[in-house]
């Protein structure tokens, strides 16, 4: 080392490529006495922190989590389900009966002329008899299938009000066909009533509101 360079101090050369050292930077931005407003604790997104970035894909937040409420079934679909039973259940009870309960011709009325139409046709009792049976136990399970329609569409099942409401429609469309006297058309508008009621409760705006819901 030359004398001149005796008087000065030790000389520093910037780090580079060419002198094989690399600049240092320090690992903390914010010393000791940073500026106020400055952040120093762990950020927001580091899964080291446990906090978490809001999403917007996430399902959502912590203060909505609680479930919704079920809908409740209005009062409409109670009575439409009593009055599509009641208007079913004559017609259940006749066709259960009518298999167990023994039929004699005695039982029917002389003003039917059951004798005339059986010789008229050549037609014998006991085949009159099974053919009645078979009708009835027919009738038996359509008001089955009408009572289990009508409780799938109480259950909320849209399937079983457009079910329900078509066979409404048949059933009192070959009732209202088949009237007889007075005595006989007050038995059959007496179920068509409840099941036009009861359909029609299906079908009013807090019934039509709560299937929606249901969707």
């Amino acid at each position: 080392m030359s004398t001149g360079d005796q008087g000065e101090g030790p000389r520093y050369y910037p780090g580079g490529p060419s002198a094989g050292q690399y600049a240092q930077y320090p690992q903390n931005p914010y010393p000791q006495g940073a500026p106020q407003g400055a952040p120093t604790g762990p950020r927001a997104g580091d899964p080291q922190s446990g906090q978490y970035a809001y999403s917007p894909y996430s399902s959502g937040s912590a203060s909505s989590g609680a479930e919704p409420q079920a809908v409740r079934r209005p009062a409409t679909m109670i009575g439409a389900l009593v009055l599509l039973v009641l208007s079913a259940l004559p017609f259940l009870v006749f066709g259960v009966l009518g298999l167990f309960v023994p039929i004699s011709q005695e039982m029917f009325p002389p003003e039917l002329g059951l004798d005339a139409l059986l010789t008229q046709y050549n037609v014998s009792f006991d085949q009159f008899l099974q053919a009645v049976r078979l009708l009835l136990a027919l009738a038996a399970v359509l008001a089955l299938v009408y009572i289990g329609m009508a409780v799938a569409a109480f259950a909320g099942k849209s399937w079983g009000r457009i079910t329900v409401t078509a066979l409404t429609v048949l059933f009192c469309g070959f009732l209202l066909l088949n009237l007889g006297g007075p005595g006989s058309s007050l038995i059959v508008l007496v179920p068509v009533v409840l099941a036009v009621a009861g359909v029609v409760l299906m079908f009013v705006r807090p019934s039509a509101a709560w299937f929606a819901a249901r969707r």
